[in-house]
């Protein structure tokens, strides 16, 4: 019988001592090269590993389970239970675990310097204090048909200068109760694909700090129960964020937006044939971005595009805080949210020649003063931006479309109510009653408005009047 490739340091309170298989129980398990034999270990200070090869393995109640000097590193249907680190690993290795159990362990995998691939493949981790934490040399992280459940911090990968440019991909796994956390540190880079995940009661966190790089992220066919999605990139470079969220679904997340992204600069955001439902007290997406810090930076694009928001309630829908004025599309999405007072939020300072294309949606109703209530922008508060609508489904199967001037454009109703966005040059004559101001006055370049005669205008809360155009009062004529 061959021997145990494991050499066990044992200390007070351990029960067993195993040097070589001859010292082995037939219950207990090891596996050497072909041939097969028992070993469980149980108390023990560490073990160190002659090989960095190893199946059929459990272990229980180690200060350090598994300790690898050198070279890369492969673990089969190990588990290492109530421990205080499971694995130390060398500083430049790779490391493979496959359907492998870590449980009630302060460390599961904590590497500092591991430069190689780490692959985790159907593994499962549970109430582990921190389960995966991979930082600095790091270079390709997979991890696929893995499960995560209650964890302090569940998975965590940190790519950092010099060597730090990371690419992760987890595939086909599931996160309950869980904090996901993907950064790119200074100076470094971070590429990231999320693919035909579950997250229950969980948040995958995305971060990109000063100085760094994060070329690309990729969040698809996922389902987030109660979870959501948070991008945060304070990166000074320009435009170092491709971002695409597409065919996913949210349901029931409370107090926490959906899906938010606050990001100095950025390429491209692409949030694509996702369904919201059912979410409340936070908006299904938030969008935060500061003034661009260069004045030759070129916006880049945000396309909000083929979505489902239903149900949504204590909260506005979508809220875009966009100083640096990036182009924005927001079609061919399908709003059913009566609860909630606003389904686009637009809280841009005000541009002039700037607004946020909004046709081709489906707002709940086919009633046009119902959908242009749907809106907050300049109209509603004279210093935000604009929401452009000249088009719009009456349907929510989207088969018919109706196509219009823009949706405020200036009007007076018989009840003296005027506002609206001038579309011609326009008198407005003396009236014994006052005209009420219901929706800013904005009057583009190349129209004008003029007030004759005796006349008075009160203006609702926050209504206002943009002039860049013609304004004529009657002292002026």
């Amino acid at each position: 019988m061959t021997n145990c490739f494991c050499r066990a340091k044992k200390v007070k309170g351990a029960r067993q001592k195993f040097v070589s298989a001859q010292d082995v129980p037939p219950h207990f398990q090891i596996r050497s090269g072909a041939t097969r034999h028992v070993c469980e270990i149980t108390a023990f200070y560490c073990v160190d590993c002659g090989s960095n090869v190893i199946s059929n393995m459990k272990i229980r109640g180690a200060k350090t389970a598994l300790s690898f000097a050198v070279g890369d590193v492969s673990l089969r249907n190990v588990d290492i239970v109530s421990s205080s680190t499971a694995l130390s690993l060398p500083t430049s290795a790779s490391l493979r675990l496959v359907e492998c159990s870590f449980v009630d362990n302060k460390f599961a995998i904590n590497a500092v310097e591991v430069v190689g691939a780490v692959n985790i493949s159907s593994c499962s981790f549970e109430r582990n204090q921190n389960a995966v934490l991979l930082r600095n040399g790091i270079q390709t992280v997979d991890v696929d048909d893995s499960r995560f459940t209650a964890n302090t911090q569940a998975f965590a990968v940190t790519a950092s200068a010099p060597r730090g440019s990371a690419v992760v991909f987890v595939r086909r796994s599931r996160f309950d109760n869980e904090a996901v956390e993907l950064t790119a540190g200074q100076n470094a880079a971070l590429s990231a694909s999320v693919h035909d995940c579950t997250f229950n009661s969980s948040v995958l966190i995305i971060n990109g700090y000063r100085e760094s790089h994060t070329s690309s992220v990729a969040v698809t066919d996922s389902s987030f129960q109660s979870s959501g999605v948070r991008v945060s990139i304070s990166s000074t470079l320009p435009q170092s964020l491709t971002m695409s969220i597409a065919g996913c679904s949210f349901r029931r997340l409370a107090y926490h937006p959906t899906v938010e992204l606050s990001a100095s600069s950025l390429r491209s955001v692409t949030i694509s044939g996702n369904v919201f439902n059912e979410n409340r007290r936070a908006p299904c997406i938030k969008i935060g971005m500061p003034a661009s810090t260069s004045g030759s930076a070129t916006p880049g694009l945000i396309s909000i595009v083929g979505n489902s928001f239903a149900n949504h309630s204590g909260s506005n829908v979508v809220v875009v805080n966009d100083n640096a004025y990036h182009r924005m599309h927001l079609r061919r999405n399908v709003f059913m949210n009566p609860q909630c007072e606003f389904d686009v939020e637009l809280q841009s300072p005000w541009k002039s020649g700037y607004a946020v294309n909004a046709s081709d949606n489906f707002w709940g109703s086919a009633n046009r003063t119902y959908v242009a209530g749907r809106i907050s922008d300049v109209f509603m508060d004279s210093k935000k931006s604009k929401v452009s609508i000249i088009s719009m489904y009456s349907d929510p199967e989207m088969t018919q479309i109706a196509a219009f001037p823009e949706l405020r454009t200036w009007n007076v109703t018989d009840a003296n109510l005027v506002g609206g966005e001038l579309d011609r040059n326009v008198t407005l004559t003396s009236s014994t009653a006052a005209y009420f101001v219901n929706k800013t006055i904005y009057i583009p370049k190349g129209f004008q408005l003029k007030l004759a005669g005796n006349l008075t205008l009160h203006f609702a809360a926050m209504r206002g009047i943009i002039v860049e155009g013609g304004l004529y009062l009657p002292d002026n004529d």
